[in-house]
């Protein structure tokens, strides 16, 4: 079963949206053409989609309040325009992408407002210092947590290789706990992202996560230590 990340493109230049959709295809994910702002609403019914990159021209700013609705929270919105021709009312959570746009500041956006869009998160995130752990025997860094789950960077695994559940082990923390995978991103340094919830049906199981969730170092720490350090 393919766990391919669903993308819209919502393009009118036909050069740029042959460009999106190969180098979306070549990240992994699944680009899924969408000729104008109608079809958004009505392929989103037929061809769910995770993301929708739209031209500024197709969302203009009377619409942006409809196409937020039918993308929903979850959904992450990136907008394609010239620089400073963006409307005043562009929505908090879009992504803005300047033209022209270059293939890696492409796929970095996409995995950013992927992994910023999906899912909503209901408690603030804790950024740590990419703490060295294993999902499943393959190695990987815990980027950030929060009460609700985490983000991995991976780099020895394949997409469709990625199980939907899998046991995440922080050694130097003595962590050994199931997570849900929820998204996957590729960002263009050839590593991998994953978003997911953990798993916490048993008490002890929510304790050991929030106790680790405390005790994790967080860069934003790190950093005014190394101020302090310096001054």
């Amino acid at each position: 079963m393919s766990i391919k990340v669903r993308v819209g493109v919502a393009c009118p230049i036909p050069g740029e949206r042959a460009a999106f959709i190969e180098w979306l295809d070549g990240a992994g994910y699944e680009p899924v053409p969408m000729l104008d702002l109608d079809s958004v609403a009505r392929d989103l019914s037929v061809r769910p989609i995770e993301a929708l990159i739209a031209d500024v021209r197709f969302v203009p700013a009377t619409e942006l309040p409809r196409i937020v609705r039918i993308l929903g929270p979850n959904r992450a919105l990136m907008l394609v325009g010239a620089a400073g021709s963006g409307p005043e009312a562009v929505p908090r959570d879009a992504t803005w992408i300047d033209r022209p746009v270059t293939k890696n500041n492409f796929l970095l956006l996409v995995a950013l407002a992927l992994a910023e869009g999906r899912p909503a998160r209901r408690s603030p995130r804790k950024f740590v210092p990419k703490l060295l752990s294993t999902i499943d025997g393959v190695t990987a860094r815990v980027m950030d947590v929060s009460t609700e789950g985490v983000r991995l960077e991976v780099c020895e695994v394949q997409t469709a290789a990625l199980p939907p559940y899998f046991t995440l082990r922080v050694p130097g923390f003595g962590l050994a706990i199931k997570v849900k995978r929820v998204w996957v991103a590729m960002p263009p340094n050839g590593a991998m992202w994953c978003g997911g919830v953990v798993d916490k049906p048993m008490p002890k199981a929510k304790t050991t996560w929030r106790t680790f969730v405390e005790n994790a170092p967080s860069t934003a720490s790190i950093v005014s230590g190394e101020s302090r350090t310096f001054q």
